[in-house]
């Protein structure tokens, strides 16, 4: 119940919850707007990526809201001005398995579309990694925080969370919410919005109903050690990670990626012609996770991190400027098995076949 005060009689009047449709409030005109203008509405701190996303290929479908947590989650947000429907909780899956395909890279371009159109401002892709870098908790930025375009690298979570926002919920959401919740860990948050008319006013009150805020720590702490067991992708640099899943082993060889050769050489650089057997452009896996040097440069025989080196090729070979960030990893492969860059193999869970190259 909410109450209203007046200051001078010092009357006390209880509000009371009136329907959304009596107050002439609207899902998408009203509700949405709100929730992407201040997505506090909804009980947690989130970054609004867009409104009406429909990038799924082949299907008509729009979801309501996509936002990220400061933890790198995408989260789905399904918003019902009244009561959730019987196919609420449904639909909010099919969406989020939608989503789950997503990369980092891919939600930042939606929200430089989606912020250039509303704001009617010119959005660059630094300006869009800068925003994601500041928003995001540390131990979610990759090593080297930006691309070489200037988004912000990070690990963005495979799962997505849903987020159900509505005036009223039935047993025939909650039910098999609580089910999914309980029997397979889902992240799944049913926020229970009601609205006030107090004269000139509308207030909005929201409470989070599923899980329960009793339960809401032990599902947490349930779910995270569920994570740590099925992937490990936040627990550390992506050495580490490509090490402890043997992607990777000590010894092993990487090869620099011929796509990522520069056009143009400087004056005088130390090889002009790419050849993968030259040790210029290999370097072997020491198998040291406790440092940032780890890989040795078979050209000089001297021990970098995967970035240093990166960063000291393209220097002697196009005088590029080692201050300027990029993501050492794409720029390598693995000899024996070059279909991945090492950046897209910290996303496997086993080296690639030759049926997986193939197909």
């Amino acid at each position: 119940m909410i109450f209203s005060i007046n200051n001078n009689s010092e009357a006390v009047t209880e509000l009371k919850d009136e329907q959304f449709a009596d107050l002439d409030i609207w899902e998408r005109r009203d509700l949405q707007e709100w929730v992407i203008d201040n997505p506090r509405i909804l009980g947690e701190d989130l970054l609004v990526v867009t409104s009406e996303y429909d990038g799924f290929e082949g299907l008509r479908d729009r979801l309501d809201v996509l936002a990220l947590t400061p933890d790198g989650k995408l989260v789905v947000v399904e918003l019902k001005r009244d009561n959730a429907d019987d196919t609420t909780d449904l639909q909010a899956i099919k969406y989020a398995s939608y989503c789950a395909t997503l990369t980092a890279e891919d939600i930042q371009n939606e929200y430089r579309e989606f912020w250039q159109e509303r704001d009617d401002e010119e959005l660059t892709p630094g300006s869009v990694g800068e925003k994601f870098n500041d928003f995001l908790q540390e131990g979610v930025l990759r090593e080297d925080p930006f691309t070489e375009d200037g988004w912000a690298a990070f690990d963005l979570g495979s799962k997505p969370r849903i987020v159900l926002a509505a005036g009223e919920f039935g047993t025939q959401v909650t039910a098999p919410v609580m089910w999914l919740i309980e029997e397979y860990g889902m992240d799944i948050t049913c926020t229970k919005i009601d609205a006030y008319d107090n004269d000139d006013e509308i207030l909005l009150d929201s409470q989070q109903i599923i899980p329960v805020k009793e339960a809401e720590e032990y599902m947490t702490r349930r779910r995270e050690k569920e994570e740590r067991q099925d992937e490990k992708r936040h627990s550390g640099r992506t050495i580490t990670l490509l090490l402890d899943r043997e992607l990777l082993s000590q010894g092993d060889e990487v090869v620099f990626t011929e796509s990522y050769v520069p056009d143009e050489f400087s004056d005088d650089p130390p090889v002009q012609q790419y050849d993968e057997s030259d040790d210029f452009w290999r370097a072997r896996i020491t198998g040291k996770k406790g440092q940032s040097d780890n890989v040795e440069w078979l050209y000089d025989n001297k021990e970098y991190s995967f970035t240093g080196l990166s960063k000291e090729l393209l220097r002697q070979l196009a005088g590029r400027d080692s201050d300027k960030a990029l993501n050492g990893y794409k720029y390598w492969t693995l000899q024996e098995n070059p279909a991945y860059t090492l950046d897209e193999l910290r996303d496997k869970r086993s080296l690639p076949t030759v049926q997986d190259v193939e197909n």
